[in-house]
């Protein structure tokens, strides 16, 4: 935190598919809820929304940046080629010091590409993940953590090792677990399932370098629908396994609910049994909190950890609400060690890293 100020979170407003709307209604939402938010963009653009809200804007602050990466844009290549557009600006700000989290629903391959070039990754660490937590059953079991969710679609041993303790010191951090059960996602529970990359994770986490460490717990294999359940805390795995089980499961929480009623309004209706109708009612306050659980943008985004600042991932549609719980998970973010956390973590498995390395 820089001197003299308050905790600042930037945000990249220039983002979203609908940018810079749900942005500056999310900073707005976000400064009156007592946070110190600096919007990055087109300052004349940004400037001109704000004072159309008067008072509402008081306590955010405005960072030019001229121009902005587009969603189909190659990552590293837009990086380098725009360093003025907003969220490599963003990043920047973080980098000298001036916010303290940064937060951003534009190209995530280019949010991860600016923070790697930027800020550089935790000593130690070969590659960072975006982590992403699944709501458990029952409701006060918490929540699984899973990395990595789409940082990296090819993925090593060494890689997803590096995961299991980065993930371990995340649920601690996040969850209060002294020592988080780590699984590795796979198709059955049996030593001899999943791939030559999961079969070498499991290998190397089964070793006793692993069992002895004190930060986690290896659990073995878990298949998809344990993430739900109270089987572990910490799951692995590449990130294209990971996105498209984030996104397969966003969309089932989406539309279960709204499935369930549409079922339930139509069997009532359908028999006209006064009875039915009465259970539909009673059941749609425990199937709105339940919505409310599984709602995706309850969390609003998604840390990416392993690089050396507090980065927080939105998806491109995210609507200023989700923009503005993902503000404030990055101010917990900042507050809470995590990056100290990750970085104490991975010094202290070197041993176990170097294993990984020499056996894959």
């Amino acid at each position: 935190m820089g001197q003299g100020r308050q905790l600042r979170v930037g945000l990249d407003g220039f983002g979203s598919d609908r940018r810079p709307d749900p942005e500056i209604e999310a900073a707005v939402r976000a400064a009156e809820a007592g946070i110190e938010v600096e919007l990055v963009g087109d300052r004349a653009v940004l400037a001109a929304k704000l004072s159309e809200l008067s008072t509402r804007a008081a306590g955010i602050h405005l960072a030019h940046a001229s121009t902005q990466i587009e969603m189909d844009e190659s990552p590293a290549r837009a990086v380098r080629a725009k360093p003025d557009a907003s969220l490599c600006v963003a990043i920047d700000r973080l980098a000298a010091g001036h916010v303290d989290a940064v937060v951003s629903a534009g190209n995530s391959g280019a949010l991860l590409a600016a923070a790697l070039m930027r800020l550089g990754r935790v000593a130690g660490v070969d590659r960072p993940a975006i982590a992403t937590s699944f709501p458990r059953v029952p409701a006060h079991a918490g929540h699984t953590v899973l990395l990595d969710a789409g940082a990296n679609v090819q993925c090593k041993v060494i890689n997803l090792v590096q995961f299991a303790v980065i993930g371990a010191a995340f649920s601690r951090v996040q969850s209060g677990i002294d020592r988080p059960r780590v699984g590795v996602l796979a198709n059955g529970t049996e030593v001899a399932k999943g791939t030559a990359l999961t079969r070498g994770v499991h290998e190397i986490l089964s070793h006793d370098l692993a069992s002895r460490s004190e930060a986690f717990e290896f659990i073995g294999y878990v298949e998809p629908g344990q993430l739900f359940a109270d089987s572990c805390d910490v799951a692995v795995t590449d990130g294209w396994t990971g996105n498209v089980v984030l996104k397969l499961a966003e969309a089932a929480m989406l539309a279960w609910p709204t499935m369930l009623r549409a079922e339930l309004a139509g069997s009532a209706s359908v028999d006209a049994v006064q009875g039915e109708r009465r259970i539909a009612d009673a059941i749609e306050p425990a199937l709105q909190g339940v919505a409310r659980r599984l709602d995706p943008e309850a969390h609003g985004g998604a840390p990416l950890l392993g690089v050396d600042g507090a980065v927080m991932i939105c998806h491109g549609a995210a609507t200023s609400r989700a923009l503005l719980n993902a503000l404030l998970a990055a101010q917990r973010f900042a507050t809470g060690g995590l990056t100290q956390a990750v970085a104490s973590a991975i010094q202290g498995h070197a041993e176990l890293f170097e294993l990984a390395r020499n056996l894959h």
